[in-house]
């Protein structure tokens, strides 16, 4: 497992994406859902990242696209904040 050095949200906050730094030096990502069921309240893996990544900001662009598909939000890039 590597470190988490970037989460992006969504604009409902529904979803999120870790950018995560193998020992390696790659980069992957992983996708997840905020979920609510019988009283818990979690964050749900809902994509694990099978591509290795470059760099940070090329993992970025991927995060980006990721919460785009998962969320079907409308995802300004201009203005997503960690």
């Amino acid at each position: 497992m590597g470190q988490v050095v970037r989460e992006l949200y969504s604009p409902s906050k529904q979803y999120k994406v870790e950018i995560i730094k193998r020992k390696d030096g790659l980069y992957t990502t992983e996708v997840y859902r905020w979920m609510e069921d019988c009283g818990y309240e979690f964050w749900s893996s809902i994509n694990q990242g099978f591509s290795l990544i470059d760099s940070e900001e090329h993992a970025r662009k991927i995060a980006i696209e990721q919460l785009k598909e998962c969320s079907r939000e409308d995802i300004n890039t201009k203005v997503l904040k960690d």
